[in-house]
């Protein structure tokens, strides 16, 4: 069952994206009310809502759901539950309670699966320390599963995604590569282990501690559908000041193998897609192959924080991650003061 539907969805897990440019086309045509407790709305491209209760209390809200991703229902519960948590975290706040969000066909024969993806986010909405209050069900050929998350976080110590400031240190807290271990399981040529280190990180929570969160974190949002480079662009571009970034190709962690499988044709149209939007905003100081290129292309399902960060604490940041085993947290590079068009610079 499950197996049959990845066939028939996104091989890198994720919803298709509509171009960015178009989607704020059409958000700017529904009529908004303005309520200055709303902090953050859709019209700030952020990761999640966030409405002030009070002086020290605001709630962050966040819906998201994917199609399967891979072949075990129990997994692909936690992975989904996982991705839509992340968008809490991503905000620096706590998730506190989880509502289900589930399409799937009504067939008797197929409701243990069904049990085993639910069992799946309720386990990972536990592990964050939120509950689960209920749900929502859809009957649909094609299952989906998410959530929707409310949070809770202080008004004062939201954390944008567009307000990095010049020298500051980007870091980034999970391997890039998880769209290209999906097409490979697809195409039924990915390695156990390989997709064993996938599903590792992908159901690995962006909860990092509240230490962490006391730095100078000036920007953070966490890399999923656009891949890594259509995400530092909204970073960056929304900033509305005249910055840009380096990253350096070689410190940038990917999964083991991921090379293999590009070099194999199991690239998907979602990063061929992102490479077409986002390329004209890159300038090349080193030859890259294209198996270099395409992964910062490669959309990610429940993929890691990117954060940018006062270049003084840094190393600190690295420390405090590996604490809670993101053992692959590398610095990537470093924002920039820039004032051409060419806003991410890769070396």
């Amino acid at each position: 069952m499950i197996e049959k539907l990845m066939q028939m969805t996104n091989a890198s897990g994720c919803a298709a994206k509509i171009n960015p440019k178009d989607l704020e086309k059409f958000l700017n045509k529904i009529k908004q009310f303005k309520d200055k407790r709303l902090l953050v709305g859709f019209e700030h491209n952020e990761d999640a809502a966030v409405y002030k209760l009070d002086e020290e209390t605001g709630i962050v809200f966040t819906l998201d759901l994917i199609t399967p991703i891979v072949n075990d229902p129990y997994i692909f519960g936690q992975i989904a539950a996982t991705n839509s948590l992340s968008d809490i975290f991503a905000m620096g706040g706590r998730p506190l309670m989880a509502l289900n969000i589930v399409c799937f066909p009504e067939e008797e024969g197929k409701y243990h699966l069904l049990d085993m993806i639910l069992q799946g986010g309720a386990d990972k909405v536990a592990e964050a320390g939120a509950l689960l209050a209920g749900g929502h069900s859809v009957n649909d050929k094609e299952p989906k599963y998410g959530l929707a998350v409310v949070g809770l976080v202080d008004p004062n110590k939201v954390i944008y995604n567009n307000t990095p400031e010049e020298g500051d240190a980007l870091i980034l807290t999970k391997p890039l590569g998880v769209g290209i271990v999906s097409t490979a399981l697809k195409g039924e040529i990915a390695e156990e282990k390989v997709v064993n280190e996938a599903i590792f990180w992908m159901t690995k929570l962006n909860k990092i501690s509240k230490e962490l969160l006391e730095l100078n974190i000036h920007s953070l949002t966490d890399v999923t559908g656009f891949g890594l480079i259509g995400h530092l662009s909204e970073m960056i571009l929304l900033s509305g000041k005249e910055l840009g970034v380096e990253i350096s190709i070689i410190d940038i962690p990917m999964i083991n193998g991921v090379y293999n499988y590009i070099n194999a044709g199991m690239v998907s149209g979602g990063a061929m897609k992102n490479k077409k939007i986002y390329s004209c905003l890159t300038e090349k100081k080193t030859t890259l192959t294209f198996e270099q290129e395409i992964i910062l292309y490669d959309p990610q399902t429940s993929g890691g924080l990117l954060i940018s960060i006062d270049p003084q604490q840094a190393e600190k940041a690295i420390k405090l991650l590996y604490q809670k085993g993101f053992i692959m947290s590398k610095i990537i590079g470093k924002v920039k003061k820039s004032t051409n068009n060419k806003n991410i610079l890769i070396q």
